[in-house]
């Protein structure tokens, strides 16, 4: 199975792989918003990582990888169930699970040129493109971006709700549930929703703490400070309890696994960083806007009903799945979506997500044995992913950022399975599961 015991790098000369690939997908993200391609970067970039890749004279994956491989073929044969109209938007998303696979092996192959410093900046540019985003929702929560893709799509494509938030991205999400006595103004940029906003910021936080653990300038660290602390007021403003969950829960295995090793310096400061937050979220009144928002939303009842719908749909059609999200019956909320888990098991069926979980599962288990603070912090994205999964639907740039983390937690510490860029290479990366 793909939790063998690790086998011994083969160190051989191969050429190495640059650096502006993940530079390009991560820092110049802002590029690919303003041009309404953001839920497509991840996929348009991979496109360069896989020539680059296919170059190389050899390339390395974990034998767990494998996992991910077979979601890859399992969600191509379960598009059968679908229909024509909506095979776009399974490519859409077969684009993004396909990138991201190649994001993994390409930043588990570039150890040369992307060291774990490297990789861990481009994120940290992209948290502060995030942390913008937020207070640009704050101040113009009404703004949005007219892009280049927009009026080069036809304008009946252009007009579907769900592509136009892609490629017309707004702000924010301006809500007043019906009752309510004011509008909340949540913050999205520069995704198309606030779930995303606060998906990606439950994701890059750890890796912000990490790379302020990592670097060694007293002025570098002063200004990761600086944007971590100015990320409390967007993630205020957001009110978005699944971002406070997953934050909650990665801070807590930290902290656990700290407790473990009798790391008490790097404990204290969690915990007292922890309290310092609760104290904030109370003077502040964040805990009552929240209550507020739920009192009158009643989220938690369209989301049970959403997520019932979703289970009974994917055993109708348990081993395939239903091929993509469908209307719902009951509620203004398509079946399969508000969470990766759901989506995964009404779209692609039971077995694709034993794969889907199996593999963040098994790339958690590799990294579990963190050396660093800075190693811990990075395996911690993995526990907030898996935490979320079940309430936010994951596509390219969430999914992309824990990729990227996935690849730094296991690549030091695992055996590699060397393999040829050629059409043997999927038979070699399922052998170690498939026997």
């Amino acid at each position: 199975m793909a939790f063998g015991a690790p086998r011994e790098p083969v160190h051989q000369p191969v050429g190495e792989l640059p650096a502006w690939p993940v530079f390009l997908l991560f820092s110049a993200f802002g590029l690919w918003w303003l041009l309404g391609l953001g839920a497509f970067a991840v996929a348009i970039v991979s496109l360069p990582m896989a020539v680059l890749l296919v170059q190389r004279r050899r390339i390395e994956v974990p034998p767990a990888f494998s996992l991910w491989v077979l979601l890859l073929l399992w969600t191509l044969a379960a598009s059968s169930q679908l229909s024509s109209t909506k095979l776009i938007g399974f490519g859409v998303r077969f684009s993004n699970y396909a990138g991201c696979a190649i994001l993994f092996i390409y930043i588990y192959n570039a150890r040369e040129r992307l060291h774990r410093r490297a990789v861990l900046a481009a994120l940290s540019s992209f948290y502060l493109l995030v942390l913008f985003g937020g207070y640009l929702g704050m101040f113009v929560p009404h703004g949005s971006i007219s892009t280049p893709t927009e009026r080069l799509l036809p304008s009946s494509v252009a007009s579907n709700e769900y592509v136009r938030a892609l490629v017309h991205p707004a702000f924010a999400e301006v809500q007043q549930p019906y009752g309510s006595p004011r509008a909340f103004y949540r913050p999205s940029a520069p995704f198309p929703y606030t779930n995303s906003w606060g998906c990606n910021m439950a994701l890059l936080v750890p890796l912000l703490i990490a790379m302020l653990v990592e670097v060694r300038s007293p002025r570098v660290r002063i200004a990761l400070g600086a944007a971590l602390l100015a990320a409390a007021v967007p993630a205020a403003a957001s009110l978005n309890r699944g971002m406070f969950i997953g934050l909650g829960v990665g801070t807590a295995y930290v902290a656990v696994r700290l407790a473990i090793r009798g790391r008490v310096v790097p404990l204290a400061a969690v915990v007292g960083s922890v309290g310092v937050a609760a104290v904030g979220a109370v003077a502040t009144g964040v805990f009552a806007d929240l209550q507020q928002r739920l009192s009158y939303s009643h989220t938690n009842t369209g989301r049970l009903a959403i997520y019932r719908e979703s289970f009974d749909g994917a055993l109708s059609s348990p081993l395939l799945g239903n091929g993509a999200p469908r209307a719902s019956e009951t509620v203004d909320v398509a079946v399969g979506t508000q969470g990766e888990i759901w989506n995964v098991m009404f779209s692609f069926g039971f077995v694709a997500l034993l794969w889907f979980v199996g593999w963040f599962v098994a790339a958690w288990w590799l990294s579990r044995r963190a050396p660093s603070v800075a190693d811990l912090w990075i395996s911690a994205v993995l526990v907030v992913a898996i935490a979320t999964f079940f309430f936010y639907g994951y596509d390219g740039p969430q999914l992309a950022v824990v990729m990227t983390a996935a690849a730094l937690a296991v690549r030091d510490r695992t055996g590699a399975r060397a393999i040829r860029p050629t059409t043997a290479s999927t038979r070699q990366m399922l052998r170690p599961v498939i026997g």
